[in-house]
């Protein structure tokens, strides 16, 4: 329930009257806020706080209506003072906007907006929430997209970037932590007042503050002080993250050209975090298990994560902190610029990951071809337009930034970073300035390429014709077979390889017309149009040239741009150029690849098109095929790691053995994934660290009661979040459905926190048998399971129920959750996007299924 009230007053309702002007979800501009001041009194024992704020704005034009923002408090004592003095009336709209109404009119001019405010702590990890960590309460707080609202009255739109101010009162048993240093701390009894220093200009969604018995450890070797901040014996985990911050944070800076903008750098390890971090300025905040980790026993997928995402984070403190969006409708950009400039920063520092070959456009090309996708910069109202298709705006928006990069030069790029960085320090930005500044840097119209691929969905498809020396590129709009889709084109940079004997040659094109042609310096053999794999497009070959390029892949393109291939195969199939039977092929073709990743990758693919094409006809022939494949790259590298083996082998085991345990039912495997779970519970630390997550699944899947209550009592007491989180995967594979069921219960409970709830539902599609038990049990627990989640990740709901090619579970989830439109409006996107992706999917079955089947049977 949301509300506001004013004490001794009368509360005025003003839903449909005159004097509000502002869109429905958005701010009237008669009023802008200058600076603002919040004191809170925050006890993490308690369930509610109160506190008090004072907010200097500026009246731009006379109106009887003051507008913020607000959810969930209760306001008192509502002043305004200044030129003329107001007693203020309040009503709350369920759009997350606060009216506040004076009597009389208010002229333009300079005033102070004074007001007290009780709230309850937010247990569903959103505002300012309590969660309680091995029995000990903490406070923490996340206010992107716009939850700030629920903390403290405030003008929560990232057009106001002002100075804050925070003052908190809290038991002196407690730490206390914000933005900024603390300037003074005041003893009063058994309470401790902190008074933190002023911001510098900050979005409301930046501000920060986390209240409990801590531990701190100190980041030596940055050019100012840091800290690394855990919840009650984690601390001894966060010497990874000292180590690599100075590192990550001095490259950001020099790439920059700019040192970092504000006065100190705090990382906090969250136990309950719905996201993977968030980069409030000088108090980050992170999800624990990516932020701590022991680095004698972690492997190199921990670490690299880890590394990622604090760089990141710390990118978007010159990115989106120290230059602001506007407005959400870029919000895209601040997060494709992070994920760009973590993946630059992660290959810079430690080459050793091949983190060049985790393509972000792989993980969102076929999402991106729906009708139903927006584009990534679309307009923007309320909080669910912003998580639409969010996921996309990252891989889509770095992918197409590092294409555009390519084209213009590093160098080039840089230096239009560095202008764009300087010149709107603590100011905001549109997109467009990020593209000026680029092409002035360039000369380069980079404009007209961005806009074609931000202000669209989808992607071109480029289709290449060869004629002696004489290429011709055409374009049109990638779409499904089947689908009618609109007319689009692009202005797309592409890259282009080719070869003859050992001569190779990269040239690229600015593709801005519908068709244009190039003359090569000789007539090719073979033809690669995505030369580094840099290009956020698909593209056609003919079959004789393709079956040329498939002969040379693997001696002549690069790791990276094999896996490219594999992907870009496996659209052709979507797009109807190749058969079912085809790709599969193709994909069996690279399980014997020089490189584990390519091997990974092929595999991967091939248990994709097996969740589309089995059935109970083809079934036991499936698990024959992909078992033998990897049983090809087992022989090839062993069940075991061996001394000295590439640490890329190890990465690609795990998914051998889940194969031959789950696909194989391998009895060898099975039972070595039990015993090194056992020890694994038991503290062995010898235990290899790229297989335990996989064999603590197949374990559970495989194993009895007593081995899954052995991991609830250790998912319960440990203090490693690494161990905490594997062990969260594992609880739902359970494959007993009396054992299944009650994992699912037992996911409802305080054991668990609001968002580990999606590691226990991201197991339970595995067997039709057990996907069909968990739609009834997320039918019948609707409203638990809805109360339990965070607001934002309700909406997804539908994609739990009704996903992959069978229509009965669709109908009935379009049923199920068409029934709650009125009150959870949500649901409508995902319903539609879920629908065209189940009928793709049946689509391309039926299409394809005797394609599959001949393929299967000629083994």
């Amino acid at each position: 329930m949301y509300r506001v009230m004013a004490t001794g007053l009368v509360t005025v309702s003003l839903c449909g009257s005159g004097v509000i002007q502002a869109e429905e979800f958005v701010l009237s501009k008669q009023t802008k806020p200058v600076s603002q001041a919040v004191s809170l009194a925050l006890d993490p024992s308690k369930e509610n706080f109160s506190g008090s704020t004072d907010i200097k704005i500026q009246v731009l034009e006379k109106t009887r209506v003051i507008q913020l923002n607000g959810v969930d408090y209760t306001a008192t004592n509502i002043q305004l003072t200044g030129q003329q003095a107001c007693e203020m009336t309040a009503k709350m709209l369920d759009t997350g906007i606060v009216n506040l109404v004076c009597k009389q009119e208010i002229k333009p001019g300079s005033y102070n907006l004074h007001l007290d405010f009780t709230a309850p702590f937010n247990r569903q990890s959103v505002g300012l929430y309590k969660t309680v960590d091995a029995g000990v309460p903490y406070l923490f707080t996340q206010f992107e997209m716009s939850d700030a609202r629920r903390s403290f009255p405030v003008f929560d739109e990232p057009g106001y970037k002002i100075p804050f101010q925070i003052t908190i009162t809290a038991p002196s048993t407690e730490k206390v932590y914000a933005n900024t240093p603390v300037v003074s701390t005041k003893v009063e009894g058994d309470k401790t007042t902190h008074v933190f220093a002023q911001t510098k200009p900050l979005p409301s969604y930046l501000v920060a503050y986390t209240v409990g018995q801590f531990e701190e450890v100190a980041i030596e070797g940055m050019k100012i002080p840091g800290r690394v901040i855990t919840t009650k014996g984690k601390i001894e985990l966060a010497q990874y993250a000292v180590k690599e911050m100075p590192a990550i944070l001095g490259a950001l800076e020099t790439y920059f050209g700019v040192d970092y903008p504000y006065q100190k750098l705090d990382s906090v390890a969250v136990p309950d975090f719905p996201f993977g971090a968030m980069e409030n300025a000088g108090l980050v905040t992170y999800r624990e298990d990516i932020l701590l980790l022991d680095a004698n026993s972690a492997n190199q997928n921990t670490k690299q994560s880890s590394v990622s995402v604090v760089a990141h984070e710390l990118a978007h403190q010159w990115y989106g902190n120290l230059v602001t969006m506007e407005w959400w409708n870029d919000l895209w950009l601040n997060e494709a610029f992070a994920s760009w400039m973590a993946a630059k920063v992660t290959h810079q520092l430690h080459p050793e990951f091949e983190s060049d070959l985790s393509l972000s456009k792989n993980r969102v090309m076929s999402l991106d071809a729906r009708l139903s996708t927006k584009p990534i910069r679309k307009p923007i109202r309320n909080e669910a337009d912003i998580m639409d298709g969010l996921g996309l705006a990252y891989s889509k928006g770095s992918a197409v930034l590092s294409m555009v990069e390519n084209w213009i030069g590093e160098e080039s790029f840089k230096q239009g970073i560095r202008q764009y960085i300087k010149d709107n320090a603590f100011k905001n930005t549109q997109a467009d300035d990020l593209w000026n500044a680029l092409s002035k840097a360039s000369g380069k119209d980079v404009g007209k390429v961005l806009s074609t691929f931000i202000e669209q969905s989808s992607y071109p498809l480029i289709t290449v014709d060869v004629k002696g020396k004489s290429l011709t590129l055409s374009q049109q709009r990638f779409a499904f077979e089947g689908s009618k889709a609109p007319a689009q084109t692009w202005v797309v940079p592409v890259s282009i390889k080719y070869g003859k004997g050992d001569k190779v040659i990269s040239t690229s094109i600015l593709l801005d017309s519908d068709t244009k042609t190039l003359e090569l310096e000789f007539t090719p053999d073979w033809i690669y149009p995505d030369a580094d794999a840099m290009g956020y497009y698909r593209w056609l070959l003919d079959d004789k040239q393709l079956a040329n390029l498939l002969a040379n892949a693997k001696t002549k393109l690069t790791a990276r741009e094999r896996k490219a291939l594999i992907s870009s195969a496996d659209a052709l199939l979507d797009g109807g150029f190749i058969s079912a039977g085809d790709l599969l092929a193709i994909l069996a073709e690279f399980i014997d690849d020089a490189h584990p990743q390519i091997v990974s990758s092929a595999l991967n693919y091939l248990k994709i098109q097996k969740m589309t094409f089995i059935d109970a006809s083809n079934e036991a022939q499936w698990a024959k095929f992909i078992s033998a494949k990897a049983r090809v790259a087992i022989d090839k590298y062993g069940l075991v790691a061996a001394p000295g083996e590439s640490i890329e082998i190890s990465k690609l085991r795990p998914s051998l053995i889940a194969i031959l345990a789950f696909e194989g039912k391998d009895k060898a495997v099975i039972s070595e994934a039990k015993s090194a779970s056992l020890a694994y519970l038991a503290g062995d630390k010898s235990i290899d660290a790229y297989l335990i997550g996989t064999q603590l699944k197949i374990a559970v899947y495989f194993g009895d009661n007593s081995l899954i209550q052995k991991l609830k009592k250790e998912f319960e007491v440990t203090k490693n979040p690494q161990k905490r989180t594997n062990l969260m995967y594992a609880l739902g594979y359970a494959a007993d459905p009396k054992q299944q069921k009650a994992m699912l219960d037992y996911s409802l409970t305080d054991k668990l926190n609001s968002p580990d709830l999606k590691y226990i539902m991201s197991g339970q599609t595995y067997t039709h048998a057990r996907k069909s038990i968990f739609r009834d049990w997320v039918y019948s627990n609707y409203e638990a399971v809805k109360a339990k989640l965070p607001p934002f990740a309700v909406a997804m709901l539908p994609n739990y129920t009704g996903t992959g090619c069978d229509l009965k579970a669709l109908d009935r989830t379009n049923i199920f959750f068409e029934s709650k439109l009125e009150s959870s409006p949500e649901f409508t996107r995902t319903l539609a996007k879920l629908n065209e992706k189940v009928n793709i999917c049946v689509k391309l079955k039926t299409r394809e299924q005797a394609s599959v089947n001949t393929y299967l049977q000629k083994l």
